[in-house]
């Protein structure tokens, strides 16, 4: 089990990076066209937002392999220590009932949109809409992987809790 979270480690953190980077030298490029060269790149734009969207998404799931989404703890400061286990328990099995709805219908979206073409690039919208079912995947298994490691350890994450 950890080697295969492993690899999503690194296949998720690989795919940040390249669409990072791609975002950052698409929009450094366009800046230096229109500023110095007069002359901007015509699709540069949309691909600007198809990055800026999957890095949302990926990073949305990273956020998740780490636990580190922003959540108001109000509740968990008000609970009592006997319940708090069992609070941080029902929260995971909220994020995954969630997850697995929104990858359920991004799947359906998904495959609604795959007749649009973006006009600059060319480019199927479904290749856009396709990130979310993707990184509902990953953030499905990294919650789930949560949710164990709570069930096993409580205490671990009633001290994460405690901290927030």
């Amino acid at each position: 089990m950890k080697q295969l979270f492993s690899i999503l480690d690194r296949t998720l953190e690989g795919l940040l990076f390249l669409v990072l980077f791609t975002m950052v030298f698409i929009v450094a490029s366009n800046v230096f066209g229109r500023f110095i060269l007069g002359s901007s790149i015509s699709w540069g734009e949309e691909v600007a937002k198809i990055s800026l969207t999957y890095l949302t998404f990926f990073g949305a799931a990273y956020a998740m392999k780490d636990n580190s989404h922003y959540t108001f703890d109000f509740l968990i400061q008000k609970l009592s220590q006997r319940w708090l286990p069992y609070f941080l328990a029902f929260r995971w099995l909220v994020i995954i009932l969630i997850s697995a709805l929104l990858l359920y219908w991004s799947v359906e979206v998904t495959l609604g949109i795959t007749g649009w073409i973006m006009p600059s690039t060319g480019i199927n919208r479904a290749f856009v809409y396709g990130v979310t079912p993707v990184s509902m995947i990953f953030l499905l298994l990294y919650a789930m992987r949560n949710f164990i490691a709570n069930l096993k350890n409580p205490a671990l994450y009633m001290d994460l809790a405690n901290k927030t």
